[in-house]
């Protein structure tokens, strides 16, 4: 990587023995632009510090001969500022293309071909084999872009939602523009779920009206709503000739999600859309959005107005690089066995209290009954330093997802992936500390 002359300022045997040591340190950095793969093991900070710095290096604000005199050109106040962002302070993409190279940025322009390529092969590693890019906003915002994509390349001009009480992805729907058609969810045991007969309807009255609609469905959420049936929704979309989006949060991080999307790629899935933070614990502020269709990804990466901020890019990139693949799928067990403590702490509480865990199928988070105000025990254990709890009064139409009354009042405990097992443990004691005391 770096030609440099070291001949007669030491001894050559001192020479060879540093660059031995010297290439070493580089090769991984070598190996990574040649196989272009996440790494099986994961690369030390000081690593992912060098690779920025090199790739930050070759963008125009560090020519130290630069004439600058655009109004645009990485001028920054402060050192902090370039540290935040990684050095790339000329940011990601062109006014028109969210992936095109920025001739002001050759190295960002790298870094985040890059990204996008070991996005793709991290994917493939978990058994999707999708195209894929990282986006510098999270999943609302993110799926915008991908109905906005839709509206572009398929005419679309209203969007089909299995209710989901999740403001993010209806404000997504809200900031471009198009109307939006609830499908109302139906109540089976413990779990509230959207009947895909009830989507078919909608998917009919849309298109009798002459619009092109498309379908947003939900995979991951809160319990009791249940994950939409993607594969059958799937199957609609392909009848019916209109886009399906689908909104998978922390898809990524746990087999059951994975492999409903391996299911549902066989049919009409036009993009996913997940999160960064919730997946590959980076910062929040990046999404992560992928597709069979290259084609569509291109259209998404068009609805991105304006030149992009590096920074969440860079922690994407930054996460992938640390983790690794081994430690990702020890990460994913991990999380598994954590899903499995939560629910026996969770079944032994609700013995004690004469409650009940829900019966809800959801391989990240738990809901128990409460007898009370669910939103005030919610409260108490965030006064205890406890932050994650969800707690949902039973006559909450938005907070269950159900237009009707739902049987109890709950809370939700979440064992996703990077959650400490003493903390799981210590939440439950919490909970447990003010529910006895009642």
């Amino acid at each position: 990587m770096f030609n440099l002359d070291f001949n007669g300022m030491i001894p050559k045997n001192m020479e060879n023995r540093g660059k031995i040591v010297l290439n070493d340190n580089l090769n991984e950095i070598e190996q990574l632009f040649e196989h272009r793969k996440v790494p099986k093991k994961g690369l030390s900070d000081d690593k992912i510090k060098l690779l920025l710095r090199i790739l930050s290096y070759m963008d125009t604000d560090k020519d130290p001969k630069g004439i600058r005199i655009g109004e645009r050109e990485a001028r920054i106040i402060s050192k902090l500022q370039e540290e935040l962002v990684g050095g790339f302070c000329h940011g990601v993409g062109r006014s028109g293309n969210l992936i095109d190279p920025q001739p002001k940025a050759p190295g960002a322009s790298i870094m985040y071909y890059l990204t996008n390529t070991l996005l793709k092969n991290f994917l493939k590693n978990l058994g999707l084999g999708v195209e894929a890019i990282s986006v510098p906003v999270s999943t609302g915002m993110s799926l915008s872009l991908c109905l906005n994509g839709c509206r572009k390349m398929y005419n679309t001009n209203s969007v089909i939602y299995p209710y989901a009480a999740h403001k993010s992805p209806i404000k997504g729907v809200s900031l471009t523009g198009m109307p939006m058609r609830l499908v109302e969810t139906v109540l089976d045991g413990d779990e509230v779920y959207v009947d895909v007969g009830d989507i078919e309807d909608a998917i009919k009255k849309e298109l009798s009206n002459n619009n092109n609609p498309c379908v947003l469905s939900t995979l991951t959420f809160f319990p009791p709503r249940r994950s939409d049936d993607i594969v059958e929704i799937g199957k609609l979309c392909e009848e019916y000739d209109i886009p399906h989006i689908i909104n998978g949060a922390y898809a990524i991080q746990n087999e059951y999600y994975l492999n409903k999307l391996k299911k549902g790629f066989k049919y009409r899935i036009d993009s996913v859309v997940s999160s960064s933070d919730k997946n590959l614990l980076t910062p929040i502020g990046g999404g992560i959005i992928y597709s069979k269709n290259k084609d569509f990804l291109k259209e998404v990466s068009y609805s991105y107005p304006g030149r992009a901020c590096a920074t969440p890019i860079v922690n994407i990139l930054i996460s992938l690089l640390s983790i690794g693949m081994e430690k990702y799928k020890n990460m994913m067990n991990k999380q598994k066995n954590s899903r499995k403590l939560l629910h026996k702490l969770l079944t032994n509480l609700a013995n004690k209290i004469d409650s009940k865990v829900l019966n809800v199928e959801n391989p990240i988070s738990e809901c128990i009954s409460v007898e009370g105000n669910s939103l005030e025990i919610a409260g108490k254990l965030y006064n205890m330093r406890i932050t994650g709890p969800r707690g949902v009064l039973g006559n909450d139409k938005f907070g269950t997802c159900y237009l009707y009354k739902y049987p109890y009042n709950y809370i939700v405990i979440n064992a996703s992936i990077g959650v400490k097992e003493d903390d799981i443990i210590n939440a439950v004691n919490k909970l447990e500390s003010l529910l006895i005391d009642r």
